[in-house]
């Protein structure tokens, strides 16, 4: 008998499984408006790089106990699912990239174009990225209709920044900014696409979540010893404790983010995650309306409509996107659900 299952059947387990990753990463989306709203508070009296190492400590706990206490085969040099050192090597840069560069350019285009046309400039360079960084280095490239989805999504972020536009003094700085930005979101694109490389193995997952966290952590450490000439104690003396309890908080949201995205990537594309991350500014709309009672522009909602629109459309399914052998769709599936968390 063969073990040759129906194409129908595997259709359906990777629709189930791509439905996995859609979940997770809105999931995600949300974890991160919370972390938004939670660091709103305290965001002006902390150095966003002290504060971001912070944020990051629930996590790497977590993370690095994890894996003292599983000891998982793929960062066993001796065991027959070993990665590489290459491939950690690859992870903990990818890590690196995300938590350290995305933020040295987002936080410089924030110097030139303003919170609000950053943020959408950056969600833009996510979407985009995620594209791009799906084709060109791990095959995947975009359906037809998530092509079109990605523009939309795009066209939704103008309107959503478009209120903030007047403050903008047009020039080659604000253009440097924009691109800063830009370049901050597809930055943070860089350690999903990794997670889902070493994902494509089995029972990877602690693994990949663990070493990107720890290659940020260190670049962050890094980062804010420079700044601070290595005094730690100068840089943390002057947060309170109330301060320190909301970063921690939101640490906490962020690392079921970071999960969320992790885990997204081994069962969907980084072009479908990238392209839900920007719901985070929906959920980012909805929040400062209904918790703090912020006065949100027309423009804002309307992008905020456009940008579920965009969403919508890049989950739509092209007709040939399962045309492709079975066979390969099925080892993937294979793979996929032999993999343990």
């Amino acid at each position: 008998m063969s073990d040759q299952r129906p194409a129908s059947e595997v259709a359906r387990r990777a629709a189930s499984l791509a439905s996995i990753g859609a979940s997770l990463a809105v999931l995600a989306a949300a974890c991160y408006a919370i972390v938004n709203a939670l660091l709103r508070s305290v965001a002006a009296e902390v150095d966003p790089f002290a504060g971001s190492l912070i944020r990051q400590v629930p996590l790497i706990l977590i993370t690095t106990t994890a894996l003292l206490v599983l000891r998982p085969q793929p960062v066993r040099p001796r065991s027959i699912e070993f990665i590489g050192a290459k491939m950690i090597v690859v992870l903990m840069v990818a890590g690196s990239i995300s938590f350290l560069v995305g933020n040295v350019l987002l936080f410089s285009g924030l110097n030139f174009v303003g919170l609000a046309v950053a943020t959408a400039a950056s969600q833009g360079g996510m979407v985009i990225g995620g594209a791009l960084v799906s084709a060109a280095f791990l095959k995947e490239p975009p359906t037809r209709w998530q092509v079109v989805g990605i523009l939309i999504v795009l066209v939704g972020l103008v309107f959503v920044a478009s209120p903030s536009f007047g403050s903008v003094e047009i020039n080659g700085m604000a253009a440097i900014g924009f691109l800063l930005s830009l370049g901050a979101g597809i930055c943070y694109t860089i350690a999903s696409a990794a997670s889902r490389t070493v994902q494509r193995r089995p029972h990877t997952f602690i693994t990949a979540l663990a070493l990107t966290n720890i290659g940020g952590v260190l670049a962050l450490i890094i980062a804010v010893g420079i700044r601070s000439g290595w005094r730690f104690d100068l840089v943390y003396q002057e947060l309170t404790g109330s301060q320190i309890l909301i970063i921690l908080l939101a640490g906490l949201v962020n690392a079921v983010a970071i999960g969320s995205i992790t885990l997204a990537v081994r069962f969907t594309t980084v072009t479908i995650v990238s392209a839900l991350g920007s719901l985070v500014i929906v959920f980012g709309v909805v929040i400062a309306w209904t918790v703090f009672h912020e006065e949100i522009a027309a423009a804002v909602f309307i992008g905020a409509a456009v940008i579920i629109l965009g969403v919508l459309t890049t989950l739509k399914k092209s007709k040939s996107s399962g045309s492709g052998p079975a066979v390969e769709v099925e080892e993937q599936i294979e793979v996929t659900s032999s993999a343990s968390a």
